[in-house]
């Protein structure tokens, strides 16, 4: 059960894995850029995308217990055009309440608390640094990015369910799959080298793939220097013990996989009752990201 979860975000951008053929060349490629990106510090540090530097100072200013309200709003406030981005998400389907336009900041944070609107900021932050070209972005990155945002949902629905910090968990579930973006990079660069026509699709390499990914996001984290909350988590979803954020993520990234399999219609009512009591989840806090899930994919970028 557990092992065909894993490979679902691969069959979902690829199709069906086939257990039964070796490598392509293109799979060969991508899995040696891959590899020598871990063995080699030097190069992992290259191709690691920039931590926006607002976002640093976003994330400072929600970890600070001396900061306020109105710290957050200066940074925010510091690039204009960023400010009004901010505004028009706040007034989106997905988070407006209410008739009246949300036209200042302070307004928004009123409605939707400091933890909404900072999963706004850290959403667009985190969307700049999916890199690519147009034809890459629509086969690939964009369901990297869709699965992130979506799993960020989950996680927060989770939290309030299983009263985990909110931001913190919406936040982990934002990056845990940056070490699929390095993938993408080398895919995306494997794409350009070779001539035939091909895509991946075997086993072996959506598996390795799958297991890289996990740690390169815990590398990343740790190159950031993001909250020790944060890196710690992404290290624990490599194990079998997890302290409660962790946990939370795991049981986050595995139904947002479901959800991807039921999409397909490859999971069965009978089976979705196994993972709900499988992984210990409300199957109302399920039905909830049910109905959230369609206006994520429709404010995730073409």
């Amino acid at each position: 059960m557990l092992t065909e979860l894993s490979t679902a975000f691969y069959d979902v951008m690829f199709g069906e894995v086939d257990a039964s053929i070796s490598m392509n060349v293109l799979e060969r490629k991508t899995l040696q850029k891959v590899r020598a990106i871990l063995n080699d510090p030097d190069k992992l540090g290259e191709n690691i995308p920039t931590l926006p530097a607002m976002l640093v100072r976003l994330l400072s200013t929600l970890k600070d217990p001396h900061s306020d309200v109105f710290n957050f709003i200066e940074i925010i406030e510091q690039d204009p055009a960023f400010a009004v981005e901010v505004l028009r998400v706040a007034n989106s389907a997905r988070y407006r309440k209410g008739d009246n336009e949300i036209v200042t900041l302070r307004r928004a944070i009123s409605l939707l608390g400091l933890d909404g609107v900072s999963r706004i900021a850290t959403t667009l932050l985190m969307a700049e640094m999916i890199p690519c070209k147009p034809v890459y972005y629509k086969m690939f990155g964009r369901q990297i990015w869709l699965h992130s945002v979506q799993c960020a949902a989950l996680c927060e629905l989770l939290a309030g369910d299983e009263k985990t910090d909110v931001f913190d968990a919406y936040f982990l579930g934002l990056i845990h799959d940056i070490g699929k973006i390095i993938i993408f990079d080398c895919l995306s660069e494997s794409l350009g080298e070779v001539l035939i026509s091909c895509l991946p699709g075997t086993k072996v390499y959506v598996e390795l793939m799958t297991e890289m990914s996990m740690d390169i996001s815990y590398y990343i984290a740790k190159e950031w220097k993001l909250p020790s909350v944060y890196v710690e988590a992404l290290d624990q979803m490599r194990k079998e013990e997890r302290e409660p954020l962790a946990d939370l993520l795991y049981k986050a990234d595995k139904f947002c996989e479901i959800y991807l399999m039921q999409q397909k219609g490859k999971v069965t009512a009978d089976e979705l009752s196994e993972y709900f009591s499988f992984f210990g989840v409300d199957e109302l806090v399920w039905i909830d990201f049910i109905e959230l899930a369609p206006s994520i994919e429709a404010s995730v970028a073409m």
